[in-house]
């Protein structure tokens, strides 16, 4: 099947998060739902449109070599546009033609560790918070917080110079803020009035949630939806899902 390679790189990079997802099954065109071995982070990935699918279940167990055979090969020009991907005996190939072919060894999907059954994707599914269709950037519905790029690039440029290992999210009647570092840290604040919930309560996360935002790409269609007091949020990129587990307090730095 031919791929643009550029977006089939960023969909792979939006599925690993940062390094987060190491491994995942695709079906389809590249569709897929992976949950981190310490089950703090559940990526709901759609297929890539206008691509064939793959001839069943395809295992992955090294998402980061897979990114970086898609540009190893690349070259420059309009004939480095497009790849050529299959399936042939166990392994995932990536033909660039006379540039050379990568051929990748592909895992039985009962040994990745990020597979879930159908069954449970569709109940952690039912539980996470919904996305009006309607909800946008200024006046979105309740527990609906549009994701700007400011936003994006504050808390993960503060998370990293302050080498901090949390970011906390406080809700209330009020609306409420963004915590990145915590009180035996620098801290940094981003105050937000679209955090509102009828109680206040807050939600504690670590680097999970930094990678998240670092591979958010769609601004315009980008949300945090609230699931209420210890209950998981969701991040909505595009058709993305992100469903992010809160870590009780005093957790060890994920």
């Amino acid at each position: 099947m031919k791929i643009k390679r550029d977006a089939l790189t960023r969909h792979l990079n939006r599925v690993a998060c940062g390094g987060q997802v190491s491994e995942a099954v695709f079906t389809g065109a590249f569709a897929t739902t992976a949950l981190t071995l310490d089950h703090l982070l559940l990526v709901n990935a759609p297929e890539l449109p206008g691509t064939e699918g793959l001839p069943g279940m395809v295992g992955v167990a090294d998402l980061g070599k897979l990114i970086k055979g898609l540009a190893v090969l690349a070259g420059e020009g309009p004939e480095a546009i497009d790849v050529e991907i299959r399936v042939e005996e166990h392994r995932l190939v990536i033909d660039e033609g006379h540039r050379g072919v990568i051929h990748l060894l592909t895992a039985a999907p009962k040994t990745i560790g990020t597979r879930l059954e159908p069954e449970t994707v569709q109940k952690l599914m039912a539980k996470a918070p919904e996305l009006p269709p309607k909800a946008k950037k200024k006046g979105g519905a309740p527990g609906v917080i549009p994701i700007t790029q400011s936003l994006i690039v504050g808390v993960r440029n503060t998370f990293t110079l302050f080498k901090a290992t949390e970011v906390e999210l406080f809700v209330g009647p009020k609306g409420g803020k963004i915590r990145v570092g915590n009180d035996n840290s620098d801290i940094v604040e981003f105050a937000s009035a679209e955090l509102k919930a009828a109680a206040e309560y807050s939600l504690l996360f670590g680097e999970h949630f930094v990678d998240v935002f670092g591979v958010v790409t769609e601004f315009s269609e980008a949300f945090l939806l609230l699931g209420g007091p210890g209950e998981f949020i969701m991040i909505a990129d595009g058709g993305y899902r992100y469903l992010l587990s809160p870590r009780s307090k005093g957790a060890d730095a994920a």
